[in-house]
């Protein structure tokens, strides 16, 4: 009876092959798992994150960074004590009849 139980049967054989097959695998899983997870967390990882998507990101931010700017307004200098207003007229005239020469002027 005792010699019965040493012998090792195929069925035996293959369900410890299966079993080990299956405790190989599922640790290469958790260790590759636990690096990615090391890797997501590190510098290098944010860098090229980051890097990614500001490479799609940047004609939002050119077009976002324009439309600022185009809202932005020089403040008007309304002193009525200005000793120089005629000078500032004069160059607002003159920059103006420069504007309308350039667009419509040259070109007639």
């Amino acid at each position: 009876m005792n010699s019965i139980d040493n012998i090792r049967t195929p069925q035996r054989i293959r369900t410890r092959f299966i079993a080990f097959t299956a405790l190989l695998l599922s640790s290469i899983t958790f260790i590759s798992g636990f690096l990615v997870f090391l890797y997501m967390k590190s510098p290098a990882f944010e860098n090229q994150l980051l890097g990614q998507v500001m490479k799609h990101m940047d004609w939002i931010v050119k077009n976002e960074f324009e439309n600022q700017i185009k809202k932005l307004k020089p403040r008007p200098v309304v002193d009525p004590n200005d000793e120089n207003a005629w000078f500032w007229n004069y160059i607002k005239e003159r920059n103006k009849e420069y504007i309308e020469y350039e667009t419509k002027g040259k070109w007639q």
